[in-house]
């Protein structure tokens, strides 16, 4: 690919690269945005994906994605060569699903788990039913499925919270009023 980068993203593309153990030079390709925005409706970072550059098929895992926000456009994605006989640093991402369903006020700081496996024990995400949690319930990395499987070396810190369910607080009107009042007073200085 000898065109530049800035021009295939003017005409609509997004620029993207493959590399490897088994392959010399990284590849790089481009894909329309309406194709790469209708694949990563069903791919995240941490999915196997197959790509077909010229004829010829690599089989990948997605490693990175630049998206635009503003633009609302992907700009780059990066794969690397899945090799059968290789571990490879991945990352799976964590979706909290039944989120309206919770049982208490939620709290989650992990959005993914890094890890190391081999291609055939990869785990594209975690999809985590927060509807079956009671409040007081905190979960941890090492509380995972991902982190009790063998085949996967997890590299996210085991202990890192993932879900905290708590319990709703419910203030007193006179609390109300007073942070109110508090609130009120800390506005009026800063105008002064």
């Amino acid at each position: 690919m000898n065109i530049k980068a800035k021009k295939l993203r003017r005409e609509g593309y997004l620029t993207g690269s493959i590399s490897g153990r088994e392959i010399p030079e990284s590849i790089s390709i481009a894909i329309p945005q309406n194709k790469a925005a209708q694949f990563m409706k069903k791919h995240s970072i941490g999915s196997r994906a197959i790509i077909n550059v010229d004829g010829t098929e690599y089989k990948t895992i997605i490693k990175g994605v630049d998206y635009d926000a503003l633009n609302h456009r992907y700009i780059d994605m990066t794969f690397q060569q899945l090799i059968a006989d290789e571990k490879i640093h991945a990352t799976a991402e964590i979706f909290f699903i039944n989120e309206d369903k919770a049982k208490g006020f939620l709290t989650h700081a992990l959005s993914k788990i890094d890890y190391k496996a081999y291609p055939a024990d990869l785990v594209d995400k975690i999809e985590i039913d927060v509807s079956k949690y009671p409040i007081g319930t905190h979960l941890a990395v090492a509380d995972l499925d991902i982190a009790k499987n063998d085949k996967v070396d997890i590299v996210t810190p085991l202990d890192s919270s993932v879900l905290h369910v708590l319990d709703h607080q419910h203030m007193s009107a006179e609390d109300e009023a007073m942070i109110e009042a508090a609130e009120a007073a800390a506005a009026g200085t800063d105008e002064a």
